[in-house]
């Protein structure tokens, strides 16, 4: 009896079915061994110190993730710690008692790794004899190997199919290089690979010293998404204190970050740097393992598989925001640093079409400032480039913050002004007259020069209803 258990454990424990079923065909043939007692496997999870229960011959078996516990203070923690079988059974017994409770913890060490433990209970007349323990002890050895093979060549399948992904995620994410579009790929790939519900992109802003949230991707409806961003940035402003990474496994249960409790159960988030400074964050929120329904916590194996998507989100980020900036140059004036021609007809192109679909008025502007310096002036050049510097700062200040302006060529700018209501009867007035009022002043503080104005303007829809036409109208200049 004792030796055809242990070859038909054996058996299941070496078949080529999923360890899951196996697991569960060793507990039944295990349970029938005691005559019916109850085995359960429970494994364990050195990230979050619980133990998992993974097979039972309970009649309701929860799922792994559902069903798990603290090991602190329990006796599968003091089987698996010293290594030894914990025994409990019945001492004092009522005289007329029929049956003997026993129950039995048998560790489960693979390579010097804890990996669970198992647990028979059973009601019968003598109890587990000394027999039937060595017996379950071969067995649980048996047990305890394959159940290390399977997770080892589990974890080491899961690793290697999650850097495929991320390798092949990288050669798109490094050939992308508007930012933008990046951002969303970034975004929308770190949570396919690493199974997270939500993912938080904040990138440097250059002009506010701030770190800005660029993207988000996830399921949060609008109204819970205000409370993850707020512990999004808790983790952020640590990340800028210095710590390399934040991975937080349950936020119900760390110090610090229990205030997040029913927001996301786990967070993620690394650091992105370019150059040696941080220019932005990744946060990956509530690990969804494939079949489950409920979130599962990252641990250290994510934390290093992250890095290496993170890596490759480093360069790209670092690529596109360097593409960003020369793309940034090509389209503004080196002089004055407003947008050039190239910039200014597409910006046209989207507020016309912009105006057309919401039947606004739109109004187009032609400034034209001629600088007139004295020829024997040996830095004529220069003191042409001061007026216009002076005229571009001038308009910046005098248009409204969603106006354009643009340098379209050494003399001129051109203004578009959306939604301009009454255009013709206030802001073109209000315009001519802070340029004038400033080229007076350049008058006065400068002797010998002069500044030749002309205007122009058209706008939609009496002018036309399409760029052409617009700028042919404004271009009419008049003094």
């Amino acid at each position: 009896m004792a030796e055809d258990f242990v070859r038909k454990a054996g058996e299941i424990l070496r078949s080529g079915k999923p360890i899951e079923e196996r697991l569960r065909e060793f507990t039944a043939e295990a349970g029938a061994f005691i005559s019916g007692g109850v085995c359960s496997i429970l494994l364990f999870d050195r990230d979050t110190e619980d133990f998992y229960l993974r097979a039972t011959t309970l009649r309701y078996s929860p799922s792994s993730e559902a069903l798990h516990f603290s090991s602190a203070g329990t006796l599968e923690d003091l089987a698996l710690r010293e290594q030894r079988v914990v025994s409990l059974t019945e001492i004092h017994r009522a005289p007329n008692s029929r049956l003997r409770g026993d129950m039995m913890l048998f560790p489960l060490i693979s390579a010097e790794e804890p990996l669970g433990v198992l647990v028979v209970q059973a009601a019968s007349p003598d109890g587990i004899d000394p027999g039937q323990a060595s017996v379950l002890g071969d067995a649980v050895a048996i047990l305890s190997d394959s159940i290390g093979v399977s997770l080892r060549e589990e974890s080491t399948a899961l690793r290697m199919t999650k850097i495929a992904a991320i390798n092949e995620a990288g050669i798109n994410i490094i050939s992308t290089l508007d930012l933008q579009r990046l951002l969303k790929l970034i975004a929308t790939s770190a949570c396919l690979i690493m199974e997270a519900e939500s993912c938080v992109i904040r990138l440097l802003d250059a002009q506010t010293g701030k770190y800005t949230i660029r993207d988000f991707y996830g399921m949060k409806a609008e109204s819970e998404q205000k409370d993850l961003f707020r512990m999004e940035k808790k983790a952020v402003m640590e990340i800028l204190k210095g710590a390399p990474s934040i991975l937080v496994r349950d936020v119900a249960t760390e110090e610090g970050w229990k205030e997040f409790a029913g927001i996301a159960r786990t967070i993620l988030c690394f650091p992105l740097r370019n150059e040696g400074e941080i220019v932005g964050t990744v946060s990956i929120f509530d690990k969804f393992p494939h079949k489950t329904f409920y979130p599962a916590s990252f641990n250290s194996d994510d934390a290093r598989t992250f890095d290496k998507f993170i890596r490759y989100v480093e360069k790209a980020i670092g690529n596109a925001i360097a593409f960003e900036r020369s793309d940034r140059l090509r389209n503004l004036d080196e002089a004055t640093g407003l947008p050039t021609l190239k910039y200014f007809q597409a910006r046209l192109l989207h507020e016309l079409s912009r105006a057309k679909r919401f039947k606004r008025r739109l109004v187009l502007m032609i400034c034209e400032a001629t600088p007139r310096v004295p020829g024997r002036d040996f830095a004529s050049v220069d003191r042409g480039e001061i007026v216009m510097k002076r005229l571009a700062n001038v308009l910046r200040k005098t248009l409204r913050e969603y106006d354009v302006v643009a340098r379209i060529s050494e003399y001129k700018f051109a203004m578009i002004l959306p939604e301009a209501e009454d255009g013709r009867m206030s802001a073109i007035p209000r315009i001519k007259k802070s340029i004038q009022g400033e080229v007076e002043d350049i008058r006065n503080r400068v002797k010998g020069i002069s500044v030749d104005l002309r205007f122009g303007h058209a706008s939609y829809p009496e002018d036309g209803d399409d760029h052409e036409k617009l700028i042919f109208k404004s271009n009419i200049l008049k003094i």
